[in-house]
């Protein structure tokens, strides 16, 4: 019972420094709003590098994933879900670009999709990345290895999880970058934009490793 306890109590405190993480990686992008100048395209470009650093640890995840009985089949499933992620999330970018490509439009040039990448760089979201890099790597070692999730889940599962929370989270927040932008990119509509990211991303975190915590 001494164990159990501890043990518990370990895990909880683990679960709460991996929210910790989260909650901080996300401050970096309120700070780049108020310190920076950062709008809402911006955000939602970092949005969407986020998509991509969840992919590298989905394809992660699916690595070491098993079936109890057979073990993991492979690398087949990695390699399928790097190309049908990928697809995803080239068709994530190209809406984005869609709606916001004349954001950097003059009246003589217009954006082109590689123009992102080093508007991306020259607006310091490098940082924000690293920070979403090192919270979301912090989960996998600490939760999906750490606490052995992978071995209560079949590489099926593990390859939804990506998935599951791109559309929970990401298209809720390109909805609002949207509204936002069809009404000036206020300040504090930019805030309250990072605020609910922060609420989805816990609720999502939180609800997926309740479901993979061992039972009793």
């Amino acid at each position: 019972h001494v164990e159990r306890g501890y043990r518990g109590r370990g895990d909880a405190m683990s679960g709460r420094l991996s929210l910790a993480a989260l909650v901080a990686a996300n401050l970096v992008q309120l700070f780049g709003v108020l310190l920076w100048d950062w709008d809402v395209f911006l955000l939602l470009l970092l949005f969407w590098s986020e998509n991509v650093i969840i992919g590298i640890f989905g394809i992660a995840r699916l690595i070491v994933a098993r079936v109890s009985d057979s073990g993991a089949g492979g690398l087949f499933l990695p390699l399928f879900f790097l190309v049908h992620y990928g697809g995803f999330m080239f068709g994530h970018f190209m809406v984005l670009f869609g709606m916001y490509s004349g954001h950097f439009e003059d009246g003589t040039v217009s954006a082109e999709p590689a123009d992102y990448y080093g508007i991306l760089a020259e607006n310091l979201n490098w940082l924000a990345i690293l920070a979403l890099f090192v919270s979301h790597g912090w989960s996998f070692i600490e939760n999906y290895m750490g606490k052995r999730e992978h071995e209560r889940l079949t590489p099926g599962q593990a390859m939804a999880l990506p998935y599951r929370r791109m559309f929970i989270t990401h298209i809720a927040l390109i909805a609002g970058g949207f509204f936002l932008m069809e009404r000036g990119q206020p300040l504090g509509g930019l805030v309250l934009l990072i605020a609910m990211k922060i609420v989805l991303d816990v609720f999502v975190q939180r609800r997926e490793h309740a479901r993979l915590a061992p039972q009793s």
